[in-house]
């Protein structure tokens, strides 16, 4: 993501899947700010928990035979520091759906401010080859297309 950031992915209300972590004391690095790893954990969780949304919590907690959600590219941007202790929300919207795989945009925000941003696509597959998405979870990803700027 080197491109300048749009000014709708730094506010919450762009995004219509929210998670609320609480900071732990082993989230913290030497210089008592989050370590970096922590935002793409962070990110894990909110794609989690839409993708148990969409296609429910058996595909990612006893997936049927052979049916995969295949991490294909993942990005994140660190913005600004965030610190221990405190709560991070974790907001996720879709922004593109494809055949197979969609577009995962997320941020992360602590104390109304945005610290990290990031990207992720997703395929879905079976037996380890990408499978269309069938229409009812078109239907369900549609429900989190990012909002307009405005929040509406």
């Amino acid at each position: 993501m080197s491109q300048p950031v749009d000014a709708a992915r730094l506010k919450p209300g762009t995004y219509p899947h929210h998670y609320v972590y609480r900071t732990m004391y082993s989230d913290m690095d030497g210089f008592r700010h989050l370590n970096n790893g922590v935002a793409a954990r962070l990110f894990e969780e909110g794609r989690a928990s839409m993708n148990m949304d969409i296609f429910g919590t058996d595909v990612l907690v006893n997936p049927r035979a052979g049916l995969q959600l295949l991490v294909a590219r993942v990005a994140i941007d660190s913005l600004r520091q965030a610190k221990y202790p405190g709560d991070v929300e974790i907001a996720t919207g879709v922004s593109r759906i494809g055949r197979s795989s969609w577009t995962v945009v997320q941020a992360a925000f602590q104390d109304n401010h945005c610290f990290a941003i990031g990207e992720t696509v997703t395929v879905k597959a079976a037996a380890g080859r990408a499978t269309a998405l069938d229409p009812a979870e078109r239907e369900r990803f549609e429900a989190y297309m990012l909002r307009s700027s405005d929040g509406a």
